[in-house]
């Protein structure tokens, strides 16, 4: 257990956030998952207050355990992961336009 701390408090809030894709569509495989993992390694760059600590998933739904401040409303993280993330995945797979455009 490790204890953070903050201008006037000292915290250990971790909490286990699962995203699933939209419509429980099977998106994620080895490669889509790893391509997953280096993006959110990266969130920290932009929010050094966001500690992603683990990432895990299935084929239509991500598991994370995440470390957010006090400071930080929970759902406005869960936007900043989810904008970023999205971005980044459909730059990459082409194939996520077509899944969910009915192509």
């Amino acid at each position: 257990m490790e204890y953070r701390s903050q201008g006037h408090c000292v915290y250990y809030a971790q909490y286990h956030i699962v995203i699933v894709s939209k419509y429980r569509r099977k998106i994620f495989n080895e490669g889509t998952l790893e391509y997953l993992r280096d993006i959110l390694k990266r969130v920290p760059e932009y929010y050094p207050a966001i500690d992603i600590e683990k990432v895990n998933g299935d084929k239509d739904h991500v598991h994370m355990l995440v470390s957010i401040p006090p400071k930080m409303a929970i759902g406005k993280v869960i936007g900043i992961i989810k904008a970023n993330t999205e971005r980044e995945m459909k730059k990459k797979f082409d194939f996520l336009k077509k899944v969910y455009w009915g192509n």
